[in-house]
């Protein structure tokens, strides 16, 4: 079967999924046409500009971002300097302090097997709401390497809670799936371990894996969003967009431990990256494969 016949396919599985509820269809934003986004696995909402996105490309990539406009289109190419990544996996945007910073997740671990794994944060860098084409550089502003208390775990899910300032980290390859925090700003003293919250009450999948050459994992976590105001988290899978609703004072734990609401998607071959929107209640999708295109969900109750 062609990738164009299976994805008419997956379309109207999705369309019929959806039917009796036009909230979970997603709008199409944009087209991503930039040769040099050919697997985006990580997305944040820059906290600066709305309407602007920062992405990265997989493993076996250059320690570069790229800033997006809401057409697909490329504002900027940030290279970080000093950083050789292993498998950069997802990405997080947030404010601190009165300045914008994006957290870069290099936590992939196929095989089990890296001891220590790191996130990166850099400064956002200021540029005009219209740039275009702009090549950048910039040096880490702290880096955190880290480990489990356990064992290695395959991480492709990285969220913020800015309030706590807290990182949050869902595991891929275990059953149940696990949650681990760390200290978004950690002593420089001792040695830094992430730390098990709880395990993760996964949907029930809306739709069947559609990927049958690479024979995705469904109902896997490949990325993690924390709206602004921590009230929400998006999982990300290769089927559905997970939404866990938090009450105030409510911990993490407790919030996960709800099974979510699902929102199926079917118009991306490999869904990789997830970012809330400025308003909490939006939430952008995109992924491997280029061309690809950029979702949004309104995920409003």
């Amino acid at each position: 079967m062609s990738r164009t016949m299976r994805g008419f396919g997956a379309l109207a599985l999705m369309l019929a999924a959806t039917a009796a509820d036009a909230q979970r269809v997603p709008d199409v934003v944009a087209l991503v046409r930039d040769g040099r986004l050919g697997e985006i696995s990580g997305m944040a909402a820059s906290p600066q500009t709305t309407g602007r996105f920062w992405v990265h490309n997989d493993s076996g990539s250059p320690a570069d971002a790229f800033a997006i406009d809401t057409t697909g289109r490329v504002q900027a190419q940030l290279r970080v300097t000093g950083v050789k990544p292993v498998d950069w996996e997802d990405m997080a945007a947030f404010a601190l302090d009165g300045r914008s910073w994006l957290l870069l997740a290099d936590t992939g671990d196929n095989g089990g097997v890296r001891k220590r794994v790191e996130l990166v944060v850099v400064e956002e860098p200021v540029i005009a709401a219209d740039a275009h084409e702009l090549s950048l550089k910039t040096a880490p502003a702290w880096r955190i390497a880290f480990r489990y208390a356990d064992e290695p775990h395959d991480v492709e899910a990285v969220g913020i809670d800015v309030p706590g300032e807290t990182v949050l980290l869902l595991t891929k390859r275990t059953t149940p799936l696990q949650i681990w925090s760390l200290p978004l700003r950690p002593g420089k003293d001792a040695e830094t371990i992430a730390t098990p919250v709880g395990t993760l009450q996964p949907a029930d999948e809306l739709l069947p894996t559609v990927d049958f050459e690479r024979r995705l994992m469904p109902g896997r976590p490949t990325a993690l969003s924390i709206s602004r105001d921590a009230r929400r988290a998006a999982v990300l899978t290769y089927n559905s967009v997970w939404i866990y609703d938090r009450a105030a004072g409510e911990s993490w734990a407790h919030a996960f431990a709800r099974r979510p609401r699902a929102f199926p998607i079917a118009l991306l071959a490999q869904a990789e990256a997830i970012a809330f929107g400025a308003d909490n209640d939006t939430v952008y999708v995109t992924g491997e494969r280029w061309p690809v295109p950029l979702l949004k969900f309104d995920v409003r109750p």
